[in-house]
């Protein structure tokens, strides 16, 4: 009989230039599986023919969303180490992002209420290493107050949420693996 696999979904939280991405990599590095972000290709894609998120953010959402709930439902059985898939970001961000311009609606509410990740790892604005780049919308005063709608959107779904420290990308892993 065939047994359905049950790998733990862990999400890397929180707002733009947090060092999420840089942990992520160095976790592919030690041979974890790992879904990157969905929304900088999208953004960039966007960019590309002249429309943002700022003038079209539900458009955006969606093709954010399609891709996310991709990521979501294929790491549930894919092989991978430890049983331990990680997430550059989950689902519930796309509602925090629209709440902080106030543009969600009962759809976008409802949405976190599918997706039921294992743990989050909240990432906490850190001005010292924020770095603008051309798929960035917002700048280091934006990104801090997007912050505590992902916060907010976490505890909302009863995730078991931690806050990762600020520190080097090593000691920032050790404490992710630390405390799975």
């Amino acid at each position: 009989m065939f047994k359905q696999k049950n790998n733990k979904r862990i999400v890397l939280a929180g707002g733009p230039s947090t060092g999420k991405t840089s942990v992520l990599n160095e976790l592919k590095n030690l041979g974890f599986m790992c879904f990157d972000e969905a929304a900088r290709d999208i953004l960039s894609q966007h960019s590309s023919k002249g429309s943002s998120f700022k003038l079209d953010p539900i458009k955006i959402s969606n093709e954010i969303l399609i891709k996310r709930d991709y990521d979501f439902n294929r790491a549930l059985n894919v092989k991978c180490k430890n049983d331990i898939v990680f997430f550059d970001r989950g689902v519930h961000e796309i509602t925090a992002y629209l709440r902080s311009i106030s543009k969600s609606t009962s759809y976008w509410e409802e949405l976190p209420k599918i997706y039921k990740y294992d743990m989050v790892f909240i990432f906490p604005s850190w001005k010292d290493i924020y770095i603008k780049d051309n798929n960035r919308i917002e700048d280091y005063e934006d990104a801090v107050k997007i912050s505590p709608f992902i916060y907010q959107i976490y505890d909302e779904s009863s995730i078991l949420r931690v806050e990762v420290p600020k520190a080097s990308i090593n000691k920032r892993i050790d404490f992710i693996l630390k405390n799975i």
